[in-house]
């Protein structure tokens, strides 16, 4: 048995050794002279990607977050001047809420809020809505 064992050790080291020539010399459709253009291509996608990348997060940094500050800044003075002519309104009226016109569209509710009685919303605020009627 033990001969048995030696003697295919020994022919497959002689079938590895004979053949790395042969294997050395194969070529495959990898290694053909296009890879060249393949690898220059994958390389100049590669680097579109990056400078895009780069791109985006310039636009991001330098032009979207500014403009969402500026926007910021001026909406809160639209709602600031807002706020003040909603209590001016308010204590014109002996700080009682200003009459409204009632239009029916405004106010259709097919079902009841399911809290409290009904007619007021989950953000009600007595200064600035009306309840409506379920």
């Amino acid at each position: 048995m033990a001969s048995r064992f030696a003697s295919s050790l020994a022919l497959r080291t002689l079938r590895s050794t004979t053949n790395l020539p042969q294997l050395a010399s194969r070529r495959y459709a990898s290694t053909a002279t296009t890879g060249n253009e393949f690898v220059s291509e994958r390389q100049h996608i590669k680097e579109h990607a990056a400078k895009s990348a780069d791109l985006w997060r310039k636009l991001s940094l330098y032009l979207c977050i500014p403009g969402s500050i500026v926007l910021g800044v001026y909406i809160y003075g639209i709602e600031a001047e807002h706020l003040k002519h909603v209590e001016h309104a308010y204590h014109e009226n002996d700080n009682q809420v200003p009459e409204r016109t009632v239009y029916e569209y405004n106010t259709i509710r097919k079902k009841g809020f399911p809290w409290g009685d009904g007619s007021k919303s989950f953000f009600h605020n007595e200064k600035i809505n009306q309840a409506a009627l379920p």
